[in-house]
This record gives C-alpha cells, sequence and structure tokens, in this order.
C-alpha cells in the first residue's frame, strides 16, 4: 500500500451495501428488536432513508404508556419517622416499605417488558434502553421504585430529542440525585460523585477533563434536595432523632434551597460564572468531547464497525450541527442508519443480542400472546440484565460479557419459557443477601441471614403465583399454514427468525428434527430449537 493511499484511509468508507430485503432484516434486528420477513420487505420496497425515516416517524407518533397502576402523586413516604413513631411501627414501616418497592420493582420490570413487546415505536424503546445504560442508575443503591419510573418516562420522552435537554433534565432527576448523591449536596461539603461520573461517563469521557473541573461543577450542583411538591396535602410531625435518610424524606420532586448553594465563581472547562445545574448542562453538552462521547456510545450499542473513527467522526458532526434542535437525535441516530459502516458484511450477525433483545425480539417475531409478569422479567435478569439494575455506574458492557456458563445454560432454555411458560428452577441470584450486613455476633447474624432468607422466599412466591403466560400460536406465523415438506418449513423458519444463514450443520440437525416429529408439532419443535441455536443468539 502506498503512503498517499494510508494517508487517505482514515476517511474511507465500507462500500455502499446493496439495499435490499436482507439489508432491512439487519436494521430492524438491531433498531426493532428483530424483523419478521414480512415487515423487512416492506421496508426493504422503500429506498432506505426513506425506511430509516419510517421508522423515527413511528418511534416519534408512539403514544407513551399508561403508569403502573402503583404510581401515586404526590408520593407518600410510607416509612416517614416522626417524634412520636414508636420503634416498633417504625421497625414495622420499613419492613413493609421494603416489601412494597420490591413488588413495585419487580411489576416495573414487567411494565417495561410489556411496552418493548408491543409498542408500534420499537426504536423509541430501544432509544430509550440507550439512554437507560447512559444516564444509569440502579434499584440497588436508589431503593425506591416511583423515581426509576419517573426516569424512565424521561428517557422515553426525549430518546430522540435534544442531548442538552436531557442532560439538564437527568442531573435534577430523583433517581439519578439518589443514586449520585446529590440529595444532601451543598456549599459546606459538595459531593462530588455525580460531577465525576457526569465527566467521565455521561460527557467527556477520560482524558477530557481535569480533577478541578469535577470539583468545580460539584460546587455548581450543591442546593438541591428531595421534597414534596410545592402545595402538596401530606402528613407532617415533629421532627424526631436523627435516623437514616430514607425515613425523613418529604417527597422525591427537585427542589432548590438557595442558601445551601454555593452561589460563587467556578471555572469548569475554561468558563467562569456563577454557575449552578443548567450552566454545567450548557458547557458539558456543548463541548466536541460530548459530541465523541455520545457517537462512540451509539456506535457500541447499535453494533456498528468503525476500525478507523471515521463514522464517529460524522456522527458527532451531525451531533453539533444539530445541537439547538428538538430532534438533535433522531438525526444522529439518521445518520448512523443510513451509513455504510452499519450495513457492512462485518457487522450484521456480528453483536450478541443482549437478554432484553433476545427475550423481546423473540415474542415479537413469534407473535407470542404474552403477559409480561415479575416472573418473565425475572428471567431476563438470571440471563444478566436486571432491568433497572445495572451492575454497576458505568451500565452493561455488552458484546461477550453477556456469555458465561450460567447465562448461556439459561439461554439455551428459553424456548421452554416462551413456548411452554415454564418457570425454570435455580434462577435464583445471591439478592439481598450480598447486602446483608454481617456481626460478630453468630446469633445476631443468624437472624438477619433468616430474615433475609424469608424476604426472598416471599418474593419468590409472589411471582411463582403469577406464573409466566406466553401462548405461541404456529398459525400466525404461516396464514396459509405451514409447508408440508420438512426442508420447505425449516428453510421457512430460518427466513423467518434469523437475519442471516445459518451454518449446514445447524439447518441439517433441523431438519432431521422436523422429519421425526409428528406434523402438529414440528413448527413448535423447530422453533424451540432455533431458540438455541448459536445463530439465533446474534444479531
Amino acid at each position: 500500500m502506498s503512503t498517499s493511499t494510508s494517508k487517505k484511509s482514515p476517511q474511507a468508507r465500507p462500500a455502499w451495501p446493496v439495499w435490499d430485503a436482507s439489508a432491512a432484516a439487519h436494521l430492524l434486528s438491531r433498531a426493532a428488536f428483530g424483523a419478521t420477513p414480512e415487515e423487512a420487505r416492506r421496508l426493504a420496497a422503500m429506498p432506505m432513508a426513506k425506511a430509516v425515516d419510517a421508522l423515527i416517524d413511528a418511534a416519534t407518533r408512539a403514544a407513551a404508556p399508561a403508569s403502573p397502576k402503583w404510581v401515586r402523586e404526590p408520593w407518600i413516604n410510607t416509612e416517614r419517622v416522626w417524634a412520636d413513631t414508636a420503634d416498633e411501627q417504625r421497625r414495622e414501616n420499613h419492613r413493609a416499605a421494603g416489601r412494597r418497592q420490591r413488588d413495585e420493582a419487580e411489576e416495573l420490570r414487567a411494565w417495561w417488558l410489556n411496552r418493548m413487546i408491543k409498542t408500534d415505536g420499537p426504536l423509541r424503546e430501544t432509544m430509550t434502553l440507550f439512554w437507560h445504560n447512559h444516564f444509569t442508575s440502579a434499584y440497588n443503591k436508589v431503593f425506591m421504585s416511583q423515581p426509576l419510573y419517573h426516569q424512565n418516562v424521561l428517557f422515553r420522552q426525549s430518546a430522540l430529542g435534544n442531548f442538552r435537554a436531557l442532560l439538564g433534565a437527568t442531573l435534577t432527576d430523583s433517581a439519578m440525585m439518589l443514586y449520585l448523591d446529590m440529595e444532601d449536596s451543598d456549599k459546606k461539603q459538595p459531593n462530588e460523585n455525580l460531577a465525576r461520573e457526569l465527566c467521565e461517563l455521561f460527557t467527556l469521557g477520560d482524558g477530557n477533563y481535569k480533577e478541578k473541573d469535577v470539583r468545580e461543577i460539584a460546587r455548581a450542583l450543591t442546593g438541591w434536595t428531595l421534597d414534596a411538591p410545592p402545595g402538596a396535602d401530606i402528613p407532617r410531625g415533629k421532627e424526631g432523632p436523627p435516623s437514616f435518610r430514607g425515613s425523613k424524606r418529604d417527597g422525591i420532586v427537585a427542589k432548590f434551597i438557595p442558601e445551601r448553594h454555593d452561589d460563587g465563581e467556578k471555572t469548569v472547562l475554561g468558563h467562569t460564572g456563577k454557575f449552578g445545574v443548567k450552566e454545567v448542562a450548557d458547557i458539558l453538552a456543548a463541548q466536541p468531547a460530548t459530541a465523541r462521547m455520545v457517537a462512540k456510545k451509539m456506535i457500541h450499542f447499535f453494533g456498528a464497525i468503525d476500525p478507523q473513527g471515521a463514522l464517529q467522526k460524522r456522527l458527532a458532526e451531525t451531533f453539533t450541527a444539530n445541537a439547538k434542535s428538538e430532534t438533535q437525535m433522531a438525526a444522529v441516530l439518521r445518520t448512523l442508519l443510513t451509513a455504510p459502516e452499519f450495513y457492512a458484511a462485518e457487522a450484521r450477525g456480528a453483536q450478541i443480542k443482549s437478554p432484553v433483545h433476545l427475550l423481546v425480539g423473540a415474542c415479537r417475531q413469534l407473535k407470542l400472546e404474552v403477559e409480561p409478569t415479575p416472573n418473565l422479567a425475572y428471567y431476563v435478569g438470571a440471563l444478566g440484565q436486571h432491568l433497572f439494575d445495572p451492575p454497576n455506574v458505568k451500565g452493561w458492557p455488552g458484546g461477550r460479557n453477556w456469555l458465561n456458563a450460567g447465562t448461556m445454560a439459561t439461554r439455551m432454555h428459553i424456548g421452554e419459557v416462551l413456548l411452554d411458560s415454564e418457570q425454570l428452577a435455580g434462577l435464583e441470584p445471591l439478592g439481598r443477601t450480598r447486602f446483608a450486613p454481617l456481626s460478630r455476633d453468630e446469633e445476631k447474624a443468624k437472624q438477619t441471614m433468616a430474615a433475609v432468607a424469608d424476604f426472598e422466599m416471599e418474593g419468590r412466591a409472589k411471582r411463582n403465583a403469577v406464573g409466566i403466560k406466553c401462548r405461541f400460536n404456529p398459525s400466525a406465523l404461516f396464514a396459509q399454514g405451514p409447508p408440508d415438506k420438512p426442508a420447505a418449513l425449516v428453510d421457512a423458519l430460518l427466513a423467518h427468525l434469523l437475519a442471516r444463514p445459518v451454518q449446514p450443520a445447524t439447518r441439517e440437525t433441523l431438519l432431521q428434527l422436523v422429519s421425526a416429529t409428528p406434523p402438529a408439532a414440528r413448527v413448535t419443535e423447530a422453533v424451540r430449537l432455533i431458540l438455541a441455536a448459536p445463530e439465533y443468539q446474534m444479531a
């Protein structure tokens, strides 16, 4: 290769792909959890740009889902402690609140799964999931469900909107404030947790800020707390002795208290002024490093190839050019989903499906009659993606991290879960026992562990009582009836469920199974095997 060619290569793009049903199926597999052949053919009949616009338009038009039945406005703290609260009542309130929050969290996961499975605008839910893994918060730190619900609504509303607006709203989002300890940060002792993750993970990335910037941003974010909304009629009493923060909280609405805010001058990334939340969001959203960070994360999430960074550069340029637009992220998506790097042969069938993608995609492709339940959501958690509970502030890393000995075995049983509504045994994680306090008092430690075990058992019993409610109707896949010949049936199902051709050995195994199965059960048994095939684990 000549020197002049080498200099040009970083800007070279892959060859433009043929836009056909295969390319459309790839688009739907990444942007909409999966595709049926009918959906792929419908999009392929349009020019590529119009097909992408159709997905974006459907996402924009998608109506907001109804809230879970337990969401109440204003939220009431049922474990609030007052001076006259007896110790036994305090303990009982705490136990009851713990049970309620656990039940609500499980219902919240099922509620979101239901939305992803049944929505007419799947790209909006795909982007909601993207933001959920970008601006990370987790139940295991928040310990309340309603703030996480509110955050999910925010991400859905802003999914394809303006990044600066979403960033500003996230900084005073109750779940984020609880997760990164902003609730009680004041000018006397600014908490740097949110400021640090804001720089490192949410906007700039390593190497693009200094420790002084973190300290100055932490000062700018002081003065915010959580309280009841103005005018709310909530129980009041005389404050009792010091107690844990959750027992003293009156509400989960962000409230600014000027006297607790550091109103002095701060210098952030070379800008100086008496900054607060708004100015911090303005400065960070406008940084070129933020544009590059968001572009990089989207390329990883949607599985495009970009070995030389050319696609990242173009996405960052689109991000910056649309900085004032209310549809900024839609423009970035349009650039990504029409890029040759997205459709390159190396990108297709090369992304390991996340647990959510695997289950939601199967439900949509198989046209299942499904009522998502906490047990179905728990199965997704057993696969490694417990919604609203990412492993840490960096979120789920994805890729090969989805696969280990435990999750691979669980993936292989997705057919039993979806086709038979079978509840798999042995999926219980360590759960709350990970956080159970240890005690040098052996008897007290035993009591604590017994209480934790009882709590887990109660939750398991409630999930199992509801079960898994899925029904597969083979006729939904074949309106005119399935093909009579085994080879034709196998090829039709592979075309329906997979975006890329399978290995010959996989097809041969399927053909042997179908040939040995009575006609009435052929479709179900073939689908069961396809769901467990390595090729189906990839998008």
